[in-house]
């Protein structure tokens, strides 16, 4: 997977468009990429020096049980 940008900030726009497909179908391709991206995110946090990102994993991985995958 190839993060563009900082582990934070691709959370972030993975969490709203998450928000924005609430209630509707995604591509399993989408939710597969979110939940690589939370597994990283979680390595990330635990990391010394890492990104303070582990209530960002969290609030993708809530919005994530929201949406259905096609």
């Amino acid at each position: 997977m190839q993060i563009h940008g900082s582990v934070r900030s691709n959370l972030l726009s993975a969490i709203a468009s998450a928000k924005r497909w609430r209630g509707r179908a995604i591509h399993a391709e989408t939710a597969d990429h979110w939940r690589r991206l939370a597994d990283y995110g979680r390595v990330v946090a635990r990391q010394p020096y890492g990104e303070a990102v582990s209530d960002l994993v969290a609030e993708l991985e809530s919005e994530m049980a929201h949406v259905r995958v096609a």
